[in-house]
């Protein structure tokens, strides 16, 4: 693993040294296009629809403060766990049409599905979604400097101006279905996001260290992350109704806490952020009282801060920080 400043990403429960975290800054809701669907629920739902294409900050400026302050504070809160926090800078206003000359928004506030690490891979992925195609250019000089850092650095083939296409060449992958546990590697499969072909090629560039795993999860939820948090060996927070296949075999003897489909998809329960194995920060919203009091009896001291807009548009904590260092 090098110096204490090399990227490496161990697990999804190591120590977190380093991540890019979403930026406060900007948020221009994205086109009502498919991909849109897949996340929006609602009030908030019916709120995208109405304003696709418009800067939260002129449409609801309120919303917009709200959602910054609270990124904002949570920023604070890893900084003084010693995290070192990057966030996403500015996407220009051409490569806001990528990939096919429409503007799909500014989605920064969440960075965890442009890239993923993998021990000392900094990848590059091919998101099926159209808003997190492009939020690669706010972050591209940073991944760029992990070269440096003892990390090997490379991207996904590109996914294209289509929407979707299901043959083979064709992979999608997004960072919020990958985890890293250890040398076993799950992949999120809901249909509308990442698919086995992803799954495969990441398996083929990561080479047979590496065991990748796909996990069939309910349609309704985007992302793997949204059904299953793994904040130390042996224990899993997993909405088990959203998994039509079950966990991976490899839990079979795990402490799991089954998390309901409304919990998981309503308040993000399982979406939480993992500082160690001892430490997962929980929003602070009364309906997340239940994730965080199984936390504390499984002896986890559990920071709370709100988080409700990020929430609410479909993305909590995990989905806004993708790490560079977990040792």
């Amino acid at each position: 693993m090098g110096g204490e400043n090399n990227i490496w990403v161990e697990s999804e429960w190591a120590d977190l040294k380093e991540c890019v975290y979403g930026s406060p800054s900007v948020w221009v809701l994205p086109k009502f296009l498919s991909d849109a669907r897949l996340r929006a629920q609602g009030e908030f739902g019916e709120f995208w629809k109405l304003n696709g294409g418009q800067d939260v900050s002129v449409v609801a400026p309120e919303v917009f403060q709200e959602l910054s302050n609270q990124i904002s504070e949570t920023i604070k809160i890893l900084e003084a766990y010693g995290v070192v926090v990057l966030t996403a800078k500015a996407v220009s206003e051409k490569n806001r049409l990528f990939p096919r000359g429409e503007d799909h928004g500014v989605s920064t506030p969440w960075m965890r599905d442009p890239f993923v690490t993998i021990g000392n891979n900094v990848i590059e992925l091919a998101p099926r979604s159209l808003f997190h195609r492009r939020q690669r250019f706010a972050i591209r000089e940073i991944l760029a400097s992990t070269m440096d850092r003892g990390a090997f650095y490379y991207a996904q083939p590109d996914a294209g101006a289509d929407d979707y296409v299901d043959s083979p060449g064709w992979g999608y992958l997004e960072g919020g279905d990958i985890f890293v546990l250890g040398e076993h590697i799950l992949v999120g499969h809901s249909g509308g996001c990442s698919n086995p072909q992803g799954a495969h090629w990441l398996q083929h560039v990561l080479g047979p260290k590496y065991i990748v795993e796909v996990v069939p999860i309910d349609p309704m939820f985007p992302h793997l992350d949204c059904v299953l948090m793994t904040p130390r060996q042996g224990i899993a927070f997993a909405c088990l109704d959203a998994l039509p296949d079950g966990l991976p075999n490899f839990m079979t003897n795990w402490d799991i806490v089954d998390v309901p489909k409304s919990l998981a998809k309503n308040h993000m329960g399982c979406n939480n952020l993992v500082i160690n194995d001892r430490t997962v920060l929980v929003p602070s919203e009364e309906p997340l009282d239940r994730v965080a009091e199984e936390l504390k009896l499984r002896g986890f001291d559990v920071p709370r801060t709100p988080y409700r807009v990020p929430c609410m548009a479909g993305g909590s904590f995990r989905c806004a920080h993708q790490p560079l260092i977990r040792v």
